[in-house]
């Protein structure tokens, strides 16, 4: 458990870049795979992944490092910070850095098994159901479902900083690319206004299935302009 968590956090420093600064916890070994954890479960992780911000921001010399949690359940991070929290059973991690690096991130840290059908059934969108049985057929050893469901929590922990607005998993289309370790996504949001209209609404981001778990990131540079 530790070795595929320490090679977690690897890969997610690949993929980030410099400036961002990854730190992780790892806990318990992973139970079945829950859409929503229960209350004691979310509630430890998430204290193990503020305390894995926290170590993050005092990399980065933010001497105060305390995350609260915003109305809409959101980080809160300090004046000239952005960051991403993610955790699942037995591991949590967070990614930090300064907001002349970056606008916005977005991580998702999973165990690496299949997500139930039913929950499946409430992510996909447009031709998603059709990708996930083409890449199921031409790479069979990796839990598809789970990607998908990975990649669209990252997009949007990149999507409500910039917009203060949730929207539901079929408001975002993905194409994965299984060779490259990447992904495009592109957020359709219902009608109606944004708190930013400058947010972006497509995103591009990298996955890796490493041991028992996955993972995958957004970053959104500070330079970033609204597209779309």
């Amino acid at each position: 458990m530790a070795e595929s968590a320490a090679a977690v956090v690897d890969a997610l420093r690949m993929q980030v870049p410099p400036g961002v600064v990854v730190s992780a916890s790892v806990g318990t070994a992973p139970g079945p795979f829950r859409a929503r954890p229960t209350s004691a479960g979310r509630s430890a992780e998430s204290r193990s992944a503020r305390d894995c911000a926290g170590a993050a921001l005092a990399m980065l010399g933010q001497r105060s490092t305390d995350i609260p949690t915003g109305e809409g359940g959101q980080p809160v991070w300090p004046t000239g910070f952005v960051g991403s929290l993610s955790h699942c059973p037995g591991f949590t991690v967070a990614a930090v850095g300064h907001v002349g690096v970056v606008s916005a991130i977005g991580i998702d840290v999973e165990v690496h098994r299949p997500v139930r059908p039913a929950v499946a059934a409430t992510i996909v969108c447009g031709d998603e159901a059709s990708m996930l049985t083409r890449l199921a057929s031409s790479h069979p050893a990796v839990a598809w479902s789970a990607v998908l469901w990975s990649v669209k929590e990252s997009v949007f922990k990149t999507w409500y900083p910039l917009t203060g607005r949730w929207v539901d998993y079929t408001a975002c289309e993905v194409v994965i690319h299984p060779d490259r370790g990447s992904f495009d996504a592109r957020v359709v949001p219902p009608a109606g206004p944004t708190a930013r209209s400058t947010a972006p609404r497509t995103f591009a981001g990298r996955w890796s299935v490493v041991g028992t778990h996955l993972c995958s990131v957004v970053i959104v540079p500070a330079s970033r302009r609204q597209d779309g």
